[in-house]
């Protein structure tokens, strides 16, 4: 056969053209195989990029109603309220760092401990009326939250109304030796509460029912918690550890009583309007002694984060630059937030009016909160 050699040559064309085909489809699906280059994370802005203005010395107790005013206290027996920077109240001796303001901001309700009495106080003008009496010889102190309506309070110590209460409602909180109350928190629109005890949340309705709650974390005390923006989880500051002042912060479905922990070595815990969440914790582990004595954190952060625990802003605080304890606090509008730090070593402040020197910034986070 004349043609074979022809043949056999066409055989070894068809043979490298499939062989290089076959090593191309390789290297591309191996290529593709290859994990794509790791995209670098998001830069968290930083809280001193916002706009600001000094915060007041003195220490930060609350907001006041759904304006922008807070109130503040000065020294051990005075708390005023702000706008912004300016001072609005008269001297106001509530001599209780337990306070509650008026949805309209206008006057402030407290305990009076000592003297067995729940007062009002107009904070512009200085008016006070007394609401209600009760025995404060029966214990240390008394757990009490009034609605934000103003219609209801809830206390864990009965509770006799004056005529100046007009038809504010009251509600008897379950409490025993064993089981002290350490919180009671409304949700925003009055129409439900939850009240913290040593291992157990009970989540009551506006007229006092149980209608939901659980155990929590052993060997721990709800000091701060608050309704997730659908009414339909807690957010829960549980502090655990009282020699170095911190502990977890966890979110609980009420309908089924599950939680999750969302951060642990937490500090301070607090709600803003919008969902937004402060938290602040110490990011070191110093080595503790053998005693009981607690040991400083060198570095802590502050970080601002939405409903669904995203984190928005983050600031580092360190004690080598005479900053300490910082913590973070959002307005009911969301529009502003209060930052404030402790200085520990003035000398390395000369210039007070440098913004590290100060105690503390109020910031502007409408615009950057979207």
């Amino acid at each position: 056969m004349r043609f074979w050699p022809i043949d056999l040559d066409l055989r070894f064309s068809f043979f490298w053209i499939a062989f290089g085909w076959l090593a191309t489809t390789t290297a591309c699906h191996a290529e593709g195989a290859l994990p794509a280059p790791s995209a670098k994370p998001p830069v968290v802005p930083t809280f001193e990029k916002l706009p600001h203005i000094p915060l007041p010395k003195g220490d930060f107790i609350a907001w006041c109603g759904d304006r922008e005013r807070y109130l503040f206290a000065t020294d051990g027996e005075y708390i005023d309220a702000y706008d912004r920077g300016t001072k609005i109240s008269a001297p106001s001796p509530t001599g209780s760092r337990w306070v509650q303001c008026g949805t309209d901001g206008q006057y402030v309700v407290f305990p009076e401990d000592d003297a067995g009495r729940v007062r009002r106080f107009e904070l512009e003008t200085g008016k006070s009326a007394i609401l209600a009496t009760f025995d404060g010889r029966s214990g240390p102190g008394i757990g009490i939250a009034f609605s934000p309506d103003m219609k209801t309070v809830a206390s864990d110590k009965p509770l006799q109304l004056t005529a100046e209460a007009g038809e504010l409602r009251t509600i008897s909180v379950p409490v025993t030796t064993r089981r002290p109350v350490s919180k009671i928190v409304w949700s925003p629109d009055s129409s439900k509460f939850f009240v913290g005890y040593s291992d157990t949340v009970d989540v009551m309705d506006a007229q006092g029912k149980r209608i939901g709650g659980g155990k929590v974390r052993k060997d721990s005390v709800v000091t701060a918690g608050w309704f997730d923006a659908e009414q339909k989880s807690l957010f829960l500051f549980l502090f655990s550890d009282d020699i170095q002042g911190i502990g977890s912060f966890v979110r609980c479905r009420i309908a089924d009583w599950r939680c999750v922990q969302l951060k642990e070595r937490v500090e301070q815990a607090a709600s803003g309007g919008k969902g937004l969440i402060g938290i602040v914790g110490p990011i070191d582990r110093p080595k503790l002694p053998d005693d009981d004595s607690s040991v400083p954190y060198a570095r802590y952060a502050a970080e601002l984060r939405d409903n669904s625990f995203r984190l928005l802003f983050r600031q580092e605080f360190a004690l080598a630059a005479g900053q300490t304890s910082p913590r973070l606090y959002v307005s009911p509008s969301a529009a502003t937030a209060v930052l404030s730090w402790r200085l520990t070593e003035r000398a390395k402040c000369p210039d007070p009016a440098n913004d590290k020197c100060q105690p503390g910034w109020i910031l502007d986070i409408g615009k950057a909160i979207k």
